[in-house]
């Protein structure tokens, strides 16, 4: 019986280790990414005058990765979800008073949803996506 015991507490365990692991790489996939000054507080200035050279949104549209002219790059995180981000044909800006440098507060427009910015941080480059294992073709 107590042996029986041992093995469920081993097992519970590792599946509550496993759980934690799992949770631990979901975390790494949002926000910023490890680079120079990364997690620092930023405003991207020009950002509506062809300032950003482009942009990686996060699958479940928590935020977006947006690189500047100058290469650096910058994690904006949204106040609630941006559902129309990942899919969107068209992406813009609209700062508070009418500005050309993206700050906290300011809005990312994604196809018909307007999204708020909590947070802009530095950040690395996004996390690449995993990519899907060929299927092998027989001839």
């Amino acid at each position: 019986m107590l042996k029986f015991l041992a093995t469920a507490m081993i097992a519970t365990a590792a599946m509550a280790g496993a759980a934690q692991a799992q949770a631990q790489a979901q975390a790494q996939t949002a926000g910023p990414t490890p680079g120079p000054r990364s997690g620092e507080r930023a405003d991207i200035p020009f950002a509506t005058n062809h300032g950003i050279r482009t942009f990686t949104p996060e699958r479940q549209g928590n935020g977006v990765y947006l690189q500047a002219n100058n290469r650096d790059w910058y994690y904006a995180s949204f106040y609630s979800r941006c559902t129309e981000l990942p899919y969107a044909f068209t992406f813009g800006f609209k700062t508070f008073g009418g500005g050309s440098t993206l700050s906290r507060g300011d809005t990312v427009i994604a196809g018909h949803d307007t999204c708020r910015i909590a947070d802009i941080v530095r950040s690395g480059p996004p996390p690449e996506k995993p990519r899907k294992a060929r299927k092998s073709r027989k001839h």
